[in-house]
């Protein structure tokens, strides 16, 4: 195999990842800092206001988020809307008036994508300086989290949690699979 054939794959995977940076909203590259990739989604989405809902869903999946949670309602009055919040990706009292004044057909998405973990190690000492029960180890896993509005098809609305642990998504409320 002469040093040419070698060299082949390499600068396929170097034109891979020029595609890939070029491909990602504002420039966002996978390796960059979640409030930075955050700000660069939040920019392409509020350049996608009144798109249809097949555009918008399929930009955000493209981006490698998946679909945590979704509801539809018709004209939701404040207390449907209330029960489908979560912990802390929620709607306030304020965007429920904002967000669903005009009467229409509202579906809500949430998609999350993992960006990082964080990792430590619980246990106790005793008096003799050695472990008394078994260490636990903890993994607690950061997302980045997208939350948009649609009414008849089209997003008027979008919020986007550059880090949110898995508790704050977890919220007490059912997942539906």
């Amino acid at each position: 195999m002469s040093v040419h054939h070698r060299r082949f794959p390499v600068l396929i995977a170097a034109g891979l990842v020029v595609v890939a940076a070029v491909t990602a909203p504002g420039g966002a590259q996978e390796g960059a800092k979640p409030k930075e990739a955050a700000k660069a989604y939040d920019e392409a989405l509020r350049g996608m206001a009144g798109r249809p809902l097949a555009k918008v869903i399929a930009t955000i999946e493209g981006w490698k988020f998946q679909c945590l949670d979704a509801w539809e309602a018709v004209s939701p009055d404040a207390k449907e809307i209330l029960k489908h919040n979560r912990r802390r990706v929620k709607f306030s009292k304020k965007d429920i008036g904002a967000i669903f004044g005009p009467a229409g057909t509202y579906r809500i998405v949430v998609y999350n994508k993992l960006v990082g973990t964080d990792a430590t190690r619980m246990g106790t000492i005793g008096p003799s300086g050695m472990t008394t029960t078994k260490d636990l180890d903890i993994a607690i896993e950061r997302y980045t989290v997208i939350r948009a509005v649609f009414r008849d098809d089209a997003l008027v609305d979008h919020r986007v949690w550059p880090i949110m642990d898995q508790s704050a998504l977890a919220g007490g409320t059912f997942i539906r699979r």
